[in-house]
């Protein structure tokens, strides 16, 4: 990943691989910040019963991360 850039091996025309995968994971390093809340979140909440807890927006907020870094080597990709 050198200069920035995400590269992604997208396979043969016989066998394509779809490179958001391989983006995502790229990406989840740099939304290291919002994972750890999440998983912090998930620990504390661990032993509620009454199932009124929950970490939904610390879910969201490390996915939109991930989702804001990878739409741009995404789309480099569509055709």
């Amino acid at each position: 990943m050198g200069g920035g850039q995400i590269q992604v091996d997208i396979g043969d025309v016989d066998d394509p691989v779809d490179p958001k995968l391989q983006i995502e994971d790229l990406c989840k390093p740099k939304c290291e910040a919002f994972l750890k809340a999440y998983e912090a979140c998930a620990e504390r909440i661990e032993g509620d019963e009454t199932g009124e807890k929950h970490c939904t927006g610390q879910y969201f907020d490390f996915w939109s991360c991930v989702d804001h870094c990878a739409v741009g080597p995404t789309m480099k990709h569509t055709s």
